[in-house]
């Protein structure tokens, strides 16, 4: 995992912790546990959050603790309340101030925030501006409440549909990847080292260090995260954003990326044999019906079979039968 994402799942860590530390609502324990689940690594940043909130103590503030000065004149039960709440200041205190040593990306004001679904779930989210997003499964955006014309795309896969505003373009970034509308709808995926732009409607506008692109409705872009080079090509704009419709469509995309694209929206782990995994498929895939038949009809068109592996599915060569 890189710097960055630790960055973002321990900010997602303290904000759960903060909100959860006077018990929470019920919608709040659900989508907790939904969070918690889609990535394991989730799980140690909370860890950690908690304990580096139960070690705090007096001792954490010994010019609190240790002056008996001002309580001679205090009664006993106003010097334990105080005690209670001076301890869950020193908490709160050390998850903001881990906050802001750890996550500087956050900025002034905390005013960036996240909105996640776990793998399989969809979520439209209106963006503040008259926009909108929808984002797939497995996906992280990240918003700002200071500037509704920014998303951060973290990973995953959103669709967004945007306002115009000529004076005030949108921007997305994913990555070091900026692309701002022209008046627009586009697809964006951010997954791993992989990021695509597929243009529905309008124009946008693909930045990267000194590139800058132009693309139109109908246009698509593909590009690494780390020294790639962005690759054009062209797509009926109906067969964009597939995930929405369900069908997702793939020209000479290689086995363990289409992989990547089903798992997210079926709620699915699908593992790809190594063997076959750089290999180019060209086709389209409906996403109808569960992830059982969806993957056993795909692989049995590839001549392959798709099994169960605790809770995963894995993609390979088919099983020989016993003699």
């Amino acid at each position: 995992m890189t710097e960055q994402a630790q960055n973002h799942v321990l900010a997602e860590a303290i904000e759960w912790h903060l909100r959860l530390r006077e018990g929470g609502a019920a919608a709040d324990w659900e989508a907790f546990v939904l969070w918690l689940e889609a990535d394991p690594e989730r799980s140690a940043a909370y860890d950690e959050v908690s304990r580096a909130d139960a070690d705090l103590g007096p001792a954490a503030f010994p010019s609190v603790a240790a002056n008996d000065d001002w309580a001679e004149d205090v009664p006993v039960r106003s010097r334990r309340r105080f005690g209670t709440a001076a301890r869950a200041f020193a908490a709160l205190a050390a998850c903001l101030i881990l906050a802001f040593v750890a996550l500087p990306w956050l900025g002034p004001g905390m005013d960036r925030y996240e909105v996640a679904t776990a793998a399989g779930q969809r979520r439209d989210v209106p963006l503040g501006d008259g926009s909108m997003a929808a984002l797939n499964g497995a996906t992280r955006l990240i918003l700002d409440r200071a500037n509704p014309r920014f998303a951060e795309l973290a990973a995953g896969e959103a669709t967004f549909t945007i306002r115009h505003d000529s004076a005030d373009p949108f921007e997305v970034v994913a990555g070091d990847h900026r692309i701002h509308d022209v008046g627009t709808t586009f697809n964006l995926v951010h997954d791993g080292d992989r990021v695509v732009v597929e243009v529905i409607e309008g124009e946008v506008q693909y930045h990267r260090r000194e590139a800058a692109i132009s693309l139109t409705a109908g246009q698509m872009l593909a590009v690494r995260e780390e020294g790639g080079r962005p690759l054009l090509g062209r797509r009926d704009p109906g067969a964009m954003a597939g995930w929405r419709h369900g069908q997702l469509s793939f020209r000479e995309v290689p086995l363990d990326i289409v992989a990547r694209d089903l798992a997210r929206s079926l709620g699915a782990e699908i593992l790809v044999d190594p063997g076959i995994a750089a290999l180019p498929f060209t086709g389209s895939v409906r996403i109808a019906g569960g992830a059982e038949t969806v993957l056993t009809g795909f692989a049995a068109t590839l001549g392959m079979e798709a099994r169960r592996e605790g809770n995963a599915w894995r993609i390979g060569p088919r099983s020989r039968a016993p003699r």
